[in-house]
């Protein structure tokens, strides 16, 4: 499976697959964060930390993506401590169920605790498990 095939999938399904998040991925005021989403996705090297940090250590895929990232969505917000509005955080949040339980095929997820309170005022996201089949990132 290769990156490109995973924002193939995502790109064309996410809006079916997530209709309530359809303005996520279409709307301008929601671009910026689709836009880093889609290039989170698209870093082989990244993604792979992703799935390692979620399979290996339970860490969910929005934590770690955010922590990555932090600086960037620092200087989107105008907001103290750069938090994130209640339905970019849920985007971000469907976009990595899309990826894990839709693309890479996880058939269980599970809400943790993730204290992001210094940055995003992020309490919970999920970890996923039981991938269906093993799958190898090109």
């Amino acid at each position: 499976m290769t990156t490109i095939d995973i924002i193939k999938n995502i790109e064309t399904n996410f809006s079916k697959v997530y209709a309530h998040f359809q303005d996520f991925q279409r709307n301008n005021d929601y671009k910026a964060y689709w836009d880093k989403c889609i290039e989170a996705v698209g870093d082989r090297e990244f993604l792979s930390h992703v799935i390692f940090c979620n399979d290996v250590f339970s860490i969910p895929p929005v934590k770690t993506f955010l922590t990555y990232y932090r600086d960037y969505f620092i200087s989107l917000s105008d907001k103290p401590k750069a938090e994130l509005d209640v339905f970019v955080k849920k985007g971000i949040g469907a976009f990595w169920g899309m990826v894990f339980k839709t693309v890479l095929k996880y058939q269980e997820q599970k809400s943790v605790s993730v204290s992001m309170y210094d940055y995003f005022i992020v309490k919970t996201a999920s970890c996923f498990s039981s991938p269906i089949e093993k799958f190898k990132l090109e």
